[in-house]
C-alpha cells in the first residue's frame, strides 16, 4: 500500500464526515521502532511477507470502531459495527500460545500469525507459506484469501474494516450470513462502495 499513514487517516476523516457512521475510537500509532522491525525479521526466520515492513515503517498499529446509523439495515447488534485491530509488529510475529494453539498436541494452527484481531474470535493472519493473507476462526478454520498483505490492506480500507469482512475473501464462505450482511449495508453506508474488491482471488 502507498502512504498507508496518510490512507488510514484519510479513511478515518472520511467515517467523521460520513452522516450514516458514529465513529467510536480511531488511532494510527506512529511508525514501529527500528528495533521491533529487526525483531520481527528474526521472528520471522529472516523475512517479512511483501509489504509488511514498508507498511509497519509508517504505522505502528491501528485501532477503529465505528456504528452505522442506516435504518434499513440496523440490527441493533454487533454485526452494525466496523472494527480494526492491526497489531504491533513485535506481536504479530510473537507467540500465540493460548490464542490460535495450546498444547503440544495442539499444532495445526502453531504457525498461524494474527495481525488483524477485529473480533476476539477471529482475524486475518499470516500462516506457511507467507505470500498471501489468511482469515483465522481460532482454533477451528482457516481460509487462504489469496490476496497479498498489500491487497488485504487496500480492501480494509475499502470495507472500513466492516463485521467480518475478510469473509467475503474466501471461498466456501460467500453465502454465510456475515457476506450477506456485509453487502446488504455497505452501499447504503458508503455511496462509493466497489462490490467487485470483496471476492476470492483468482488462481
Amino acid at each position: 500500500m502507498i502512504n498507508p499513514r496518510a490512507r488510514l487517516t484519510a479513511m478515518i476523516a472520511d467515517l467523521d464526515r460520513n452522516p450514516r457512521v458514529e465513529l467510536l475510537e480511531a488511532t494510527v500509532a506512529p511508525p514501529t521502532p527500528p528495533a521491533d522491525i529487526e525483531l520481527a525479521t528474526r521472528l520471522a526466520d529472516g523475512r517479512l511477507p511483501d509489504g509488511v515492513e514498508a507498511f509497519y515503517r509508517e504505522v505502528g498499529a491501528v485501532r477503529l470502531t465505528w456504528r452505522h446509523t442506516v435504518p434499513e439495515v440496523l440490527n441493533d447488534d454487533l454485526s452494525d459495527q466496523g472494527l480494526i485491530d492491526l497489531l504491533p509488529l513485535r506481536e504479530v510475529f510473537g507467540d500465540w500460545e493460548g490464542v490460535t494453539w495450546h498444547s503440544a498436541d495442539d499444532q495445526e494452527f502453531r504457525a498461524v500469525k494474527p495481525f488483524d484481531r477485529f473480533v476476539p474470535e477471529a482475524c486475518a493472519a499470516f500462516a506457511p507459506p507467507l505470500g498471501s493473507v489468511h482469515y483465522h476462526y481460532l482454533g477451528e478454520e482457516l481460509y487462504d484469501t489469496g490476496y497479498p498483505f498489500d491487497g488485504y490492506l487496500e480492501r480494509l480500507v475499502a470495507s472500513r474494516g466492516f463485521w467480518y469482512w475478510p469473509q467475503t475473501l474466501c471461498r466456501g464462505l460467500e453465502d454465510s450470513a456475515e457476506v450477506t450482511a456485509f453487502r446488504r449495508a455497505m452501499p447504503l453506508i458508503f455511496p462509493d462502495y466497489d462490490d467487485t474488491l470483496f471476492h476470492p482471488a483468482r488462481r
